[in-house]
């Protein structure tokens, strides 16, 4: 189920490509049960946290933007997506239609759909889309040589897949008339969201840099995939405390609930309350 939101003249549509769970304690390894006793709203039933494969398709006048892939077919340890473009579709948005995709970061659940098996060897899945994605990303991707935990995922075969098709997009880079790159490394080295402007209006797209609304609330907590916990926490603050003092509307893509909210405060912490 897709959710749409208007920020100024831009329209967000907000969709899921599906979803993982994991343990609290041990995607947030610092953490403890007891420490979690607050924070129950943001788990399950069986203590995890649930993590949805959020992609964001922005509209600005004609053009149309697509920010992160979810994890298509991919398995990643026991789960996968897969339901981005029939999510599309249902809300009337063919591949086609899509001129840029823009990934916060190349983690197999961010980028799984970039490129599908066709008549036995991979296409592009949005034909007439740039690729674009920071230069410091792109670098540390094509200069990994460890394997990726819980994935067989192909990260070069993407890379010859959309060779040509790639321009990066560093801090600042505007992807459409109010879509604007902010640089968030530390979760990855060249992690970036998005900020979205139109009129008084302005809403953040985090990507990975929060993982969950509750390190809004314990903001020392970092999950267990960033590349650097003091760079990733140090982008959190800079960013949330931006969204804050100027009351914008801020998600990420693993948050709950395919929405928006804003960062407010409550008994000298901050917290996320989704409109």
């Amino acid at each position: 189920m897709a959710n749409t939101f208007e920020i100024g003249n831009l329209e967000v549509l907000v969709v899921s490509d599906g979803d993982a769970r994991a343990p609290a304690t041990v995607y947030f390894p610092s953490s403890t049960t007891e420490e979690w006793e607050p924070h129950k709203r943001w788990l399950d039933h069986e203590g995890n946290v649930v993590f949805p494969f959020t992609c964001f398709l922005i509209r600005s006048g004609d053009h149309r933007v697509l920010i992160d892939t979810g994890l298509g077919p991919t398995k990643l340890w026991a789960f996968q997506g897969g339901a981005l473009l029939s999510e599309l579709a249902a809300s009337g948005v063919r591949p086609e239609e899509i001129e840029t995709v823009f990934l916060t970061h190349l983690h197999v659940d961010h980028c799984g759909t970039v490129a599908l098996p066709e008549n036995g060897s991979l296409r592009p899945t949005f034909p007439n889309a740039t690729y674009r994605w920071t230069g410091a990303e792109d670098e540390y991707w094509r200069n990994f040589k460890a394997e990726v935990p819980g994935t067989k995922f192909n990260i070069a075969e993407m890379f010859s897949v959309i060779e040509g098709r790639f321009h990066a997009a560093e801090d600042g880079a505007s992807l459409a008339p109010g879509v604007t790159v902010i640089g968030t490394p530390g979760h990855t080295p060249g992690h970036a969201g998005v900020v979205l402007s139109s009129g008084t209006e302005r809403a953040f797209i985090l990507g990975d840099a929060i993982s969950c609304p509750v390190q809004l609330e314990q903001p020392e907590w970092s999950g267990m995939g960033d590349v650097d916990p003091k760079l990733a926490r140090q982008s959190q603050e800079a960013v949330v405390r931006e969204a804050e003092a100027n009351g914008d509307l801020l998600t990420a893509c693993h948050f709950p609930g395919l929405t928006f909210g804003r960062v407010l405060r409550g008994e000298g912490r901050r917290y996320w309350q989704a409109v």
